[in-house]
């Protein structure tokens, strides 16, 4: 599942989230949804930037989101909560123009 939330008609930007089940992980499904998704965003919906939290933890995401084009702003420390302790989440943007390239 791939969706755009938190749309912003007048900054122009947008937050992108992926979930995917572990039986369709390792098939490059993520990234050909990522990317219909980010056209979408770019194109349709001429959004200026698109963006993202990833726990720092997951390396394969944030491999993922890189490859596409995403790039590390930012770390924020103890961010979310999730299996009984707090983790540290990167916050990661793409812009149109770096998009579009």
């Amino acid at each position: 599942i791939v969706e755009l939330m938190e749309i912003n008609f007048i900054h122009r930007s947008c937050e992108i989230q992926l979930i995917i089940t572990e039986e369709y992980s390792g098939r490059g499904l993520a990234q050909e949804a990522f990317h219909q998704a980010l056209d979408y965003a770019f194109k349709v919906l001429n959004m200026h930037k698109v963006y993202l939290w990833v726990d720092v933890d997951n390396a394969p995401a944030v491999h993922i989101y890189e490859k596409v084009g995403f790039k590390i702003e930012g770390t924020m420390k103890e961010h979310f909560f999730a299996a009984g302790s707090y983790h540290d989440s990167h916050f990661m943007g793409l812009l149109k123009k770096d998009y579009l390239k």
